[in-house]
């Protein structure tokens, strides 16, 4: 098993993108703010082996990065 966390360590950038983002998914709201600052608090006792991304980086990074995480870890 393979774990991959995607951060964005930009609180800025976060926090825009959470407020502009819509995916219009029945029984999913959109998370607020503070949902996500909760969340961060949670994961940061996360102890398992894991790949963590940032979505600052460039995309093509983070498609390449977790592709060759996998590819090792199979």
């Amino acid at each position: 098993m393979a774990f991959i966390e995607v951060v964005c360590s930009d609180p800025v950038l976060h926090r825009r993108r959470l407020a502009g983002r819509s995916r219009e998914i029945e029984g999913f709201p959109e998370p607020a703010w503070e949902a996500v600052e909760r969340r961060r608090e949670e994961l940061a006792a996360w102890a398992d082996a894991r790949l963590v991304l940032d979505s600052v980086n460039d995309l093509s990074l983070s498609v390449e990065t977790p592709l060759r995480f996998l590819s090792a870890t199979a």
